[in-house]
């Protein structure tokens, strides 16, 4: 069984045609399995949702889901000027949106879970505990990963929010992260995918980039009127 997964496009179309493209090489594949953050973030949140919408492939909701629906805010702890850019790309994507695609958004399952030859996979957004988790990366302990990741029975857990691939080895289950499509921490331009082949013995994980065009997504914010981020820096 072949499984693709990737997560974290918020809304950057360039980075999303290039991992279909992409995809299209990896075949056959049993299931394209999409974890979370699907528009906010980008220019062409409306083009992104009919992608995805067409393609036949599982999504699960991710934290910037909730807050393009209304269920999350930036900490009052964050400086005012993140706070005022992040509400105001909210609003603008609500507003091109519209609630049509807001309602199917607030539809989607928080987690997606198939029974495999190597046992379980779950995918989630952050972690099994809460969508917004920060608890399973390469700087938490291992009491901090058993806490947030134990005890939900499958060999391998895959998720994104990082925007950073890596594998993690537990006692427990395989720890995936897919990274991001449309926001890599690096600032490079390169879509983060990752294909899991579950087999008899044991799960085979490759984690791949490819390249889009950024000048393409920087266009397209200046043509729809994106407002930057932390526009009120100075």
């Amino acid at each position: 069984m072949r499984i693709a997964l990737f997560s974290d496009i918020h809304g950057n179309l360039a980075g999303l045609r290039a991992v279909d493209t992409a995809l299209k090489d990896e075949a056959p594949l049993d299931r394209v399995v999409v974890a979370g953050d699907l528009l906010q973030g980008g220019p062409r949140p409306l083009d992104v949702w009919k992608v995805l919408k067409s393609s036949g492939w599982t999504l699960i909701r991710g934290n910037e889901d909730d807050a393009l629906l209304g269920q999350r805010t930036m900490d009052n702890a964050e400086p005012e000027n993140y706070r005022r850019a992040f509400q105001a790309q909210i609003n603008w994507t609500r507003d091109r949106v519209g609630p049509n695609v807001l309602a199917e958004l607030a539809a989607l399952p928080t987690e997606w879970r198939i029974a495999t030859p190597s046992g379980d996979l779950l995918v989630v957004h952050a972690s099994p505990r809460a969508i917004d988790d920060r608890a399973g990366g390469v700087h938490n302990t291992a009491e901090e990963v058993a806490e947030a990741y134990g005890g939900t029975g499958a060999t391998a857990i895959a998720f994104g929010h990082y925007h950073r691939s890596f594998v993690r080895p537990t006692p427990f289950a395989l720890l995936i992260n897919v990274a991001s499509v449309g926001l890599p921490v690096d600032k490079r331009p390169l879509a983060a995918y990752t294909v899991l082949t579950a087999t008899s013995e044991g799960w085979i994980v490759e984690q791949r980039n490819v390249p889009y065009d950024l000048a393409e997504e920087t266009a397209a914010a200046a043509a729809t009127g994106l407002p930057p981020w932390v526009r009120d820096s100075e």
